[in-house]
């Protein structure tokens, strides 16, 4: 994303109209959702076999929502496989790069075996994955859950762990030159490969849902 995908953006939280973005129509697709795009190819390449991605449409839905602005301030895209229990999310906005590694929403079924890891001994362990991914600097997101789940001890030393219904791991990196250029795609792999503790535990104690894949078929 150039300079002008930056200012785009910045527009658009000024004046997000159908007006505006009509008339910056042309550079967004040419300076936001192109390179997006590409930069996805080139990670799909790059990441291994089996991978696909969705850009999300950067309309809002209304129908249920008191905002009533017409588009979303950024630009988002989600790549993942099947095969796997974890995927990543990359967002562009006015405030720079914005990426979340990990599961974000598990199916009921991961939910289980995910929670039967974190109450055992991989649990210990995922509390130290966590501990590092915090102390370089990332976040781990908050527990979607008021109370520990049916089954679980609510003392337990990993509680706020068994109140998860996702984990991802996410940084923001501010604009800059490095947005421009294939410096993008640099910290999006650096954010990979720190995250991949954490992404490695997810595959071999939680898996890909059952459940999804069956219903697919």
């Amino acid at each position: 994303m150039v300079q002008a995908g930056v200012q785009f953006f910045a527009g658009l939280k000024q004046d997000n109209s159908k007006a505006f973005f009509e008339a910056h129509r042309q550079l967004y697709e040419e300076q936001v959702r192109e390179p997006l795009e590409l930069l996805l190819v080139e990670l799909e390449r790059d990441l291994g076999p089996n991978l696909t991605s969705k850009i999300f449409r950067l309309n809002r839905d209304l129908r249920f929502s008191p905002d009533k602005r017409p588009y979303k301030e950024h630009l988002g895209a989600y790549c993942m496989s099947d095969a796997r229990a974890s995927g990543f999310y990359v967002q562009l906005s006015s405030d720079g790069l914005y990426i979340a590694i990990g599961s974000h929403e598990m199916a009921p079924d991961q939910l289980i075996r995910y929670r039967d890891a974190v109450a055992g001994s991989p649990g210990t362990k995922l509390a130290r994955i966590i501990a590092a991914l915090v102390e370089a600097d990332y976040q781990v997101g908050e527990p979607s859950f008021k109370r520990v789940p049916a089954g679980y001890a609510a003392d337990h030393p990993r509680a706020a762990l068994l109140r998860r219904n996702g984990l991802m791991a996410s940084r923001n990196w501010k604009p800059g030159p490095w947005l421009h250029d294939a410096g993008a795609k640099e910290r999006i792999r650096g954010a990979i490969k720190a995250s991949k503790p954490l992404t490695s535990w997810l595959e071999s104690e939680v898996g890909p849902s059952k459940v999804a894949a069956r219903q697919r078929r």
